[in-house]
């Protein structure tokens, strides 16, 4: 076997988990390689090897070259040009092996059919479905978040999430929402303006990171957190590099309180000091919402518990950050789509007393202690209010039961008041998009009949 894949979780301690296997194979005399897909990495990453005394090189632009280090650094572009004039190497481990169903990482990978490949993933998963079995022919799980949370290797947590965005008629680009679309949405006033408000009640004082939509979304929020008197700057892939690394530094002596970016703190960067994180934008992918959630989940001295405000609805969609998910190399089917794209998110219950959303398999609220009516009921969400949730029972059980709403309806008016009881930001549309729906499924289940 050449090709391991191991997954482990946002904050599990994969890069040191690299640094311990391609150390150990430099004492062996082979040649090692680490490949990352961002030169942000590279800097976070060579700290690491060189705090465990592994001498290194890179393969990457504007990086020092040592060809006759045992373990080379290398981004993956220029890896990929450059393939012609390097030493191949015995031994390659693959950050973020996630991409290695891109068109330039497997056509690196095949290159080398007689190295050892161990790719590394805290999602095993790409949005599309897409598996990695054309890549590696096994998988090893590692401890789960939760497990690690248990075990006091990363932190416990405090989720709040509003009802989800209305994202009637933004469109789907590559399989998750327009990014032009989305910053119509979410770059309202007030949606910023009740991010900012909920930061001061819910995380007052804490270090904290904000994914945005795009540039000037990130911007935009940064200045408005500078608004209300908190220290904020935005940061960017674009922006030079000593300009985002004299902000990060900042962050990472006190100086600053919220840092705003867009995809630059997703996968594998480590930002220091992370104890709240705010999401701005929507996203259909799994992938991506575990690793911007994740950067909340370290442990450091005197952290009680990670907040996050989730102001995009993502839970709804993917679920809870320690959920139980199963992972395997053949991807996944093709989840079916609700009104905001495709939804893993697994059914809550929210407290009418105290507003905070819990499973459906506890008897009281572990908020207030109010007993739950036997009966299951929808959960209702209240504009710009953000609840905390707990935990959740399965999708199954959900979809029967909406289902069964649904039938029920006979009307316009039945699914308006289902669509308000659900708490849809346009019930009325939706009614009618259902009652369509219904009357095209009937005329052509009739016309079979006939």
């Amino acid at each position: 076997m050449k090709r391991l894949l191991l997954q482990l979780p946002t904050g599990g301690g994969k890069t040191v988990m690299a640094a311990e296997m391609l150390g150990g194979a430099a004492l062996k005399g082979k040649r090692a390689w680490f490949v990352v897909h961002r030169k942000e990495l590279l800097d976070q990453t060579s700290r690491t090897f060189a705090a465990g005394g592994i001498e290194h090189g890179f393969i990457a632009t504007d990086f020092p070259a040592n060809p006759f280090a045992p373990v080379q650094l290398c981004g993956i572009q220029t890896l990929a040009n450059r393939l012609m004039t390097v030493e191949a190497p015995d031994f390659i481990v693959w950050d973020e092996a996630h991409h290695a169903v891109s068109s330039t990482w497997s056509r690196v990978m095949n290159i080398y059919p007689n190295a050892r490949h161990v790719g590394l993933t805290a999602t095993p998963q790409r949005l599309d479905g897409r598996g990695l079995d054309d890549h590696f022919d096994e998988i090893i799980t590692g401890p789960t978040v939760r497990q690690l949370i248990e075990a006091g290797h990363l932190s416990r947590y405090r989720y709040y999430a509003p009802g989800q965005p209305d994202l009637a008629g933004c469109r789907v680009t590559a399989g998750d929402f327009n990014r032009g679309d989305l910053s119509s949405i979410m770059g309202d006033a007030a949606l910023i303006g009740d991010m900012v408000a909920t930061y001061q009640r819910k995380a007052p004082g804490l270090q904290g990171i904000i994914f945005a939509v795009d540039t000037e979304h990130s911007r935009t929020i940064a200045g408005e957190f500078r608004s209300a008197g908190i220290k904020a700057e935005h940061v960017d892939g674009q922006m030079k590099k000593a300009e985002r690394a004299a902000r990060v530094q900042a962050f990472r002596a006190g100086e600053l309180q919220i840092l705003t970016n867009c995809e630059l703190f997703g996968e594998g960067f480590d930002v220091p000091n992370v104890s709240y994180v705010g999401l701005a934008r929507p996203t259909q992918s799994l992938t991506l919402f575990l690793q911007q959630v994740g950067r909340a989940l370290r442990v450091m001295p005197g952290k009680d518990a990670a907040i996050i405000c989730d102001h995009a609805g993502n839970a709804f969609r993917h679920g809870m950050p320690d959920d139980d998910r199963q992972w395997t190399l053949q991807g996944r089917k093709k989840a079916k789509r609700g009104p905001s794209g495709p939804s893993d998110a697994l059914p809550i219950r929210q407290c009418a007393e105290c507003y905070q959303v819990s499973a459906s398999t506890v008897a009281v609220c572990p908020g207030c202690g109010t007993a739950f009516p036997a009966r299951e009921r929808p959960v209702e969400f209240a504009s710009g209010e953000l609840f905390e949730l707990e935990r959740a029972i399965t999708k199954k059980r959900e979809a029967e039961q909406r289902k069964a709403e649904e039938r029920a309806c006979k009307s316009v008016a039945d699914f308006i008041a289902l669509g308000v009881k659900r708490g849809y930001n346009n019930p009325r549309g939706w009614a009618l998009n259902q009652i369509r729906v219904r009357q095209q499924y009937r005329g052509g289940w009739q016309r079979r009949a006939g």
